[in-house]
């Protein structure tokens, strides 16, 4: 006597309502993955800033000679990038150099904001100050002590225009802050974030 087995699997039925279930979840969190990747960029972006000028002023240190953070939107791969670079307030690029007697030697430096070295503007923007009575031209200067050459305190802000609104003017761009005091100290934070929070400025 011949036996039929049973199949088993799934419905039609099953399956579109399966698949109609992940796609509603998909459309819900997107936006919010979106803002994550774009807060995750601004975090790297901030990290890399950071990073520089902590080394520009560990050169200061070092060797005891005055070291530069430089802002600047002329191309890295340009020769004699120390000594020709243009600062800019809010240049794409940077550069760490130290003096060398009447000139600079280069230290490190990197191409476009978000490191990628593209040829068309960063998504992601900065943008530098200083405290009166210094003018700020996209240069953060060191002395041999690791201070700010000109006594004041520098700033530099880290946005995303082109993803959203910072949280601190009621968007959801956590966008981030890097402070220089006049004694040298560096920290990074958030301006959105409340008192008495670790990343508040």
């Amino acid at each position: 006597m011949l036996t039929v087995a049973s199949r088993r699997g799934f419905t039609l039925i099953e399956v579109l309502v399966t698949m109609s279930i992940l796609a509603l979840l998909l459309a819900l969190g997107a936006p919010a993955m979106g803002t994550y990747l774009q807060n995750s960029k601004l975090a790297a972006v901030t990290s890399s800033l950071y990073s520089a000028v902590q080394t520009a002023r560990t050169e200061a240190i070092r060797r005891n000679v005055q070291a530069q953070f430089v802002l600047t939107d002329t191309p890295v791969s340009t020769a004699d990038i120390a000594n020709v670079l243009a600062p800019a307030v809010a240049g794409v690029n940077w550069v760490v150099r130290a003096a060398s007697g009447a000139t600079f030697v280069p230290i490190e430096a990197k191409a476009g904001a978000e490191g990628d070295a593209s040829t068309g503007p960063p998504s992601v923007q900065v943008a530098g100050a200083a405290s009166a009575p210094v003018a700020f031209d996209g240069t953060i200067p060191f002395n041999g002590f690791g201070q700010t050459l000109t006594g004041v305190r520098y700033t530099i802000d880290v946005s995303n225009p082109a993803a959203g609104i910072c949280a601190a003017a009621g968007g959801t761009i956590r966008c981030r802050r890097i402070i220089v005091s006049s004694g040298g100290q560096i920290a990074a934070c958030d301006p959105a974030a409340p008192v008495g929070d670790s990343r508040a400025c």
